[in-house]
């Protein structure tokens, strides 16, 4: 929340408003009146051809950085994600959006290749409630609710966020049906899956005027539940016929955390044009998980029980401090960066049968991982020409890494990421942008630990020995906007990548993942928002349509696939019309199928969605409040999956299959919201 103007240093006040330059379009709050917005995200929403990126998974501050910033300067939040941030400002706080192309200033953004920033009003209250009630296809119905608000306290600005919600989610027509080699029936499973889900999350920024700089304080506190309850009636060999199952199955997994994140950062001017930036901030997070599967053969027998259970506790201390240069055509930026995480993670298994209670040892059960890092960068933004900019960057980073507990095991690693891209205004309506950048990808510190999977009878060891992936992508992005709303945007890209992160059988043979090899990704990612005033008035249609494909070379097969977790294509098709006269809206999204492919050490699994449609209408005609209605999975959604399974592994003999069919239904969600 930006600070008064009168309670503002001479020294860090704004210069007087001048033009913004063609790269930077902006659209006052007014723009977004007819959408009726109660949040800063929902007016990011509608920001014509934008869709927001809320960060990759990379090591390091600023790698992982989306594409927006909150006055400015990037959100210093980590756990919740931008979303959630963005979802506490009120829309009646916000000032203005600006729309920039290529980058103004080094760092915040590095690799956008275009950032939307979300310019709030000075010191002001502004608040914003909603109130939801959602019916899941069994009928049952269940609440959300939050509110946000801005308010000066003080000598501080704060904006806070308090929600809380309880959904359940269930799947029809669940059957899974397991076939040997030769495709004979083995078994076939009638399953039913509930899931519930409940959060209850408490956030707040505060900021103020410090040693003639800004200080903004971020925390975010709170509980998040998770449990799922699969029933399965199993016929061995033959198909339902209305008696009796020869089997049942029951499994129970549940799982919870409590969450906390506080960061500090300063901002002040320390001469003229450079501007210090320092940041301190710290997470946590508690969780544990259990699971039991409980199998009777024949129904009421004496069960065989599964047992599975995990605690987790990682914590992350980050120090970084930047200072760079705001004004001129060079605009040069240095920084470093420490940090330290540490993940504490147990493992326990057991099996319990007519002979009594049985420990299972599984490799790397009871973990701790630690990594101290350090990182130095410098980045440049070179403004060649009115409409040349260059913009450069080099990072080095240094870490240890160290695993101790039932695996032991260390390393120490060494990182160069350079980055270059070169932005070409080539009109008022048209820009053209050439990038290329080496990153590092995040490692998840449970993956040195072992893992279980009760509904697929899945066991995974940890690998102390694991290191992050690289990936130089190379990219060449056209972004045309046209008055009267129309833009559109699109990237071709084409990434290196190495040290790739895929399941094998591990030494101790035992399935785990492990850095597998090299592999080549590459595709078309783009968005359109086409306003259709000439044939519907107060039309709008928006395209988002990705297209992706891969070449890696499996480590166990021998064969070239795509890299495990592509997903292609990835296609939303948003219709809106806003009848403002009538204070009225309605639209809606079609999705159509996708399909994501994942492999195992001795399994391959092809995860399937069918087309998905929804629908809305909103209105503010009564009562002076938003009230908005919407049917998400209209006609039922499909979610089949085909699971091929191999023996010893993926390189071994085929030995069945499973195919598993599930429909989602209709959910219908009612939402009243409204500003204060």
């Amino acid at each position: 929340m930006p600070l008064a103007a009168q309670d503002v240093p001479a020294e860090l006040a704004p210069a007087a408003p001048t033009p913004a330059p063609a790269s930077t379009e902006t659209y006052p709050r007014a723009f977004f009146d007819r959408f009726y917005p109660q949040t800063a995200l929902e007016l990011l929403q509608r920001v014509p051809g934008f869709s927001l990126d809320a960060g990759a998974e990379l090591r390091g501050f600023a790698g992982a950085a989306g594409n927006v910033l909150v006055d400015g300067e990037r959100p210093t939040i980590k756990s919740g994600g931008l979303e959630d941030f963005l979802r506490r400002i009120p829309a009646n706080a916000v000032e203005r959006i600006e729309v920039t192309r290529g980058a103004q200033r080094a760092g915040e953004t590095a690799g956008q290749s275009l950032v939307a920033n979300v310019i709030r009003k000075p010191q002001s209250f502004a608040g914003t409630w909603s109130g939801e009630l959602e019916r899941n296809p069994a009928g049952l119905v269940y609440p959300r609710g939050e509110v946000s608000f801005t308010a000066p306290l003080g000598a501080w600005s704060t904006t806070t966020k308090v929600n809380a919600f309880w959904e359940q989610f269930t799947f029809d027509n669940i059957d899974r049906i397991r076939r040997d080699a030769a495709a004979a029936l083995v078994s076939f499973d009638e399953e039913t899956l509930p899931s519930t889900l409940r959060d209850a999350f408490i956030a707040t920024e505060a900021q103020r005027l410090v040693a003639g700089g800004t200080l903004t304080i971020n925390a975010r506190f709170g509980n998040s539940r998770f449990y799922q309850e699969t029933g399965r009636d199993g016929f061995l060999g033959r198909l339902p016929d209305g008696g009796p199952a020869d089997r049942r199955s029951d499994i129970r997994f549940d799982s919870e955390f409590w969450a906390g994140e506080l960061s500090a950062d300063w901002t002040g001017r320390v001469s003229q044009g450079w501007v210090l930036k320092l940041l301190a901030l710290g997470s946590f997070e508690d969780g544990e998980q259990s699971s039991a599967n409980v199998v009777a053969e024949p129904p009421g027998a004496a069960p065989v029980i599964n047992r599975f259970a995990s605690q987790d506790l990682p914590i992350e201390v980050l120090t970084r401090a930047t200072i760079g240069k705001l004004e001129g055509s060079l605009r040069p930026e240095f920084g470093i960066e420490t940090a330290y995480n540490r993940l504490d993670s147990r493992i326990a298994l057991e099996v319990e049968d007519a002979s009594g209670v049985r420990p299972i040892a599984l490799p790397a059960s009871d973990v701790r991982v630690a990594e101290v890092r350090g990182e130095t960068f410098g980045n440049l933004v070179w403004v060649v020409a009115p409409r040349w900019t260059v913009e450069a960057g080099l990072a080095a980073e240094l870490s240890k890494l160290t695993v101790s507990g039932d695996a032991a095991g260390g390393n120490e690693f060494f990182f160069v990421k350079p980055s270059l891209a070169v932005t070409f205004q080539s009109s008022d309506a048209l820009q053209l942008r050439a990038a290329l950048r080496r990153s590092v990808g995040q490692l998840d510190f449970g993956d040195f630990a072992a893992s279980a999977n009760a509904e697929d009878d899945r066991l995974l060891a940890g690998n102390p020995d694991l290191g992050p992936d690289k990936t130089w992508r190379a990219s060449l992005t056209g972004d045309l906007r046209l008055k009267g709303g129309y833009a559109l945007n699109v990237q071709a890209f084409h990434e290196w990548r190495t040290d790739v992160l895929e399941q094998i059988v591990l030494p101790s043979g035992v399935p785990g993942l492990a850095n597998a090899g090299s592999a080549r990704v590459w595709g078309i990612e783009s968005e359109a928002a086409v306003p259709l005033t000439g044939l519907i008035k107060g039309g709008l249609l928006e395209v988002s349509a990705d297209f992706r494909d891969a070449a890696f070379t499996d480590p166990i097969s021998g064969q070239s696939r795509v890299v495990t977790d592509l997903t292609n294509p990835e296609i939303t098709i948003d219709f809106r019309q806003d009848l403002t006269e009538a204070r009225i809206a309605w639209g809606g999204r079609y999705e159509p199928a996708l399909r994501t492919t994942t492999f195992f050490a001795n399994e391959e699994i092809i995860d399937r969605r069918g087309r998905r449609l929804t629908a809305f209408v909103e209105t503010t005609r009564f009562f002076g409040v938003k009230m908005q209605l919407e049917v998400r999975n209209i006609g039922q959604t499909r979610f089949p999956r085909d699971r091929q399974l191999f023996a010893p592994d993926r390189s071994g003999a085929f030995i069945g299959s499973e195919e598993l069919d599930r429909e989602r239904g209709e959910f219908v969600k009612f939402t009243i919201s409204d500003q204060f």
